[in-house]
């Protein structure tokens, strides 16, 4: 028979963000990296598949916005629609430090004639979008790559 526990006689205090898990032994880490695991977490997650959050995860972005002929009011709403999920699951989860600020699909060459394109996706598959997260009462937001 499971042994049962009455949450009043636990005595051990919860864990709370932002931790990550390293060859098995949980370790405190620094608060943004932890977001950006978070999302990096996200981006590979099947919106969905997650039954602690129904939004939780963006992963069929990624194919929605790079599609051929998407117009760019189009990929424009697409990508501010995603970014006020992100920031609704986090805000959820009680993660209200960081928010995404926005997503920007990396442009293709030969939308820009004679130049390269600004933001140039490296990592996670190549999925070419740059996440650009502010930290609560910043003005300013720094971009990473998806």
């Amino acid at each position: 028979m499971a042994p049962t526990y009455i949450a009043e006689n636990l005595s051990a205090p919860s864990i709370a963000f932002p931790l990550r898990l390293s060859r098995g032994l949980l370790q405190k880490t620094d608060e943004r990296n932890a977001y950006l695991m978070l999302l990096e977490i996200m981006a590979r997650t099947p919106r969905g598949s997650w039954a602690g959050h129904q939004l939780f995860g963006f992963r069929e972005f990624f194919p929605e916005v790079s599609k051929e002929g998407l117009s760019p009011e189009s990929r424009a709403l697409l990508t501010a629609t995603t970014a006020k999920e992100i920031n609704a699951v986090l805000a959820d989860l009680g993660l209200t430090r960081y928010r995404v600020d926005s997503l920007i699909p990396e442009r293709d060459e030969k939308d820009l004639p004679g130049d390269r394109a600004r933001w140039t996706g490296h990592g996670m598959e190549r999925c070419g979008v740059t996440l650009m997260l502010r930290e609560s009462g910043s003005d300013r937001a720094a971009g990473y790559a998806l």
